[in-house]
C-alpha cells in the first residue's frame, strides 16, 4: 500500500507490513512507521470482540469460493460484518486515543 508521511517528513513510501503491539486488556494496536522519519501511524485497534468478528467475516468470505453457495446472502452478511467491525474499531479508537488526549 502506498502512502505518504503527512504528519512528519512528507515523503512517500510503501507500507510493507503492520506491527502489532499488545496493549492492556487484550487490545492490539496495529500500526506502521514511516521508513524515513519513523513517525508512527495507527491503522486500527482491535479487542477480543473485533477479532471474533474478523474471524466470522473470513468464514463468510470463504463461501465465495463455493459456486453452489448463496453469494447474495454472503455479500449481505459480509457487508453487515464490515459495518459492525468499523463501528467497533471507531469506538475503540475513540476510547483509547480520546483517553490519551486527556492525560
Amino acid at each position: 500500500m502506498k502512502t505518504h508521511c503527512d504528519a512528519g517528513c512528507q515523503k512517500a513510501f510503501e507500507v510493507e507490513s503492520f506491527k502489532t503491539i499488545k496493549l492492556e486488556d487484550g487490545i492490539d494496536k496495529l500500526c506502521f512507521e514511516c521508513p524515513h522519519c519513523q513517525r508512527e501511524y495507527v491503522a486500527f485497534y482491535r479487542d477480543a470482540e473485533i477479532r471474533k468478528l474478523q474471524e466470522r467475516i473470513r468464514r463468510v468470505q470463504r463461501r465465495f469460493s463455493d459456486p453452489n453457495d448463496n453469494h447474495e446472502d454472503a455479500n449481505r452478511k459480509e457487508a453487515e460484518l464490515q459495518a459492525k467491525i468499523k463501528e467497533k474499531m471507531d469506538a475503540l479508537r475513540a476510547e483509547i486515543e480520546g483517553g490519551a488526549a486527556h492525560e
